[in-house]
């Protein structure tokens, strides 16, 4: 079981506001564990380095989209809780998305809500598992 000490969330985004953004929501709601990733690439660093429970992956990114990320973190580690955001809410990015094994798909900039509903359905999760 999880709790919001020991739960270990990576933020990939190219936009150092988005990650600010995030971050501060995710620590408005107890969870301090936040790793950064700029680009792909880097986020793949972070996933082969650390146990993350949570990932929230920018689709547009240097490197490697947020689509490729999710992919290569599903096949090396299924029970993380991916989220892939975007300023462009496109059906065909979000059904993308779902297919790859995306758990939500978020809008850019960041609702607090939508953040918190996402949460809460991880912890839900995260106790059934």
């Amino acid at each position: 079981m999880h709790n919001k000490k020991t739960t270990t969330i990576l933020i990939a985004d190219d936009e150092v506001d988005m990650r600010s953004l995030l971050t501060s929501i995710l620590r408005s709601c107890g969870y301090s564990n936040i790793v950064h990733a700029v680009d792909g690439l880097k986020a793949i660093d972070v996933i082969s380095a650390s146990d993350i429970d949570i990932a929230f992956l920018d689709i547009d990114m240097p490197g490697m989209t947020g689509i490729e990320v999710l992919k290569t973190l599903n096949s090396a580690n299924t029970r993380c809780f991916s989220v892939i955001v975007s300023a462009h809410s496109a059906l065909d990015n979000v059904k993308g998305a779902l297919d790859a094994g995306a758990r939500g798909f978020v809008v850019k900039p960041y609702s607090a809500r939508k953040i918190l509903d996402l949460l809460a359905r991880f912890e839900k999760e995260a106790v059934g598992s």
